[in-house]
């Protein structure tokens, strides 16, 4: 990706696909406990998600993840994994309804099977459009 003839170095070692998949937390955080989610992007190597509540970096969280395998989502694979939080930030908005997400979270899996990632990275890759 490159701005004004000026490369970008990107980060992440996956692309990321903007995708709503649900996740359910097993371990949860703080007072709340367990939750249930919808990402709003994953990759290979992490996702990210919103909640009500704020989850301090660095805690780790485990994860079913309900990944399906096709656009169509017709064929769906649990697949658990082990992610910590590597960032927080709150969403900017004033006024937050009851029980509206208030933070974005970024997590990064720690703990996953080689071919849970691998199923993961196929479907980013065939849904996957470029900019």
């Amino acid at each position: 990706m490159e701005i004004n003839d000026i490369p970008i170095l990107e980060r992440r070692k996956s692309p990321r696909l903007e995708d709503n998949i649900f996740v359910f937390n097993e371990s949860g955080f703080s007072s709340t406990g367990k939750f249930k989610a919808v990402t709003k992007n994953i990759s290979a190597g992490g996702l990210m998600f919103e909640t009500e509540g704020k989850i301090p970096v660095e805690k780790e969280l485990k994860f079913e993840i309900y990944q399906p395998t096709k656009s169509s989502k017709d064929v769906i694979f649990s697949l658990p994994v082990l992610a910590k939080v590597i960032w927080t930030k709150r969403t900017e908005k004033d006024n937050f309804e009851q029980g509206e997400n208030r933070y974005m979270i970024g997590a990064k899996f720690i703990e996953i099977k080689e071919e849970d990632r691998q199923r993961i990275a196929k479907y980013v890759d065939d849904n996957y459009v470029k900019r």
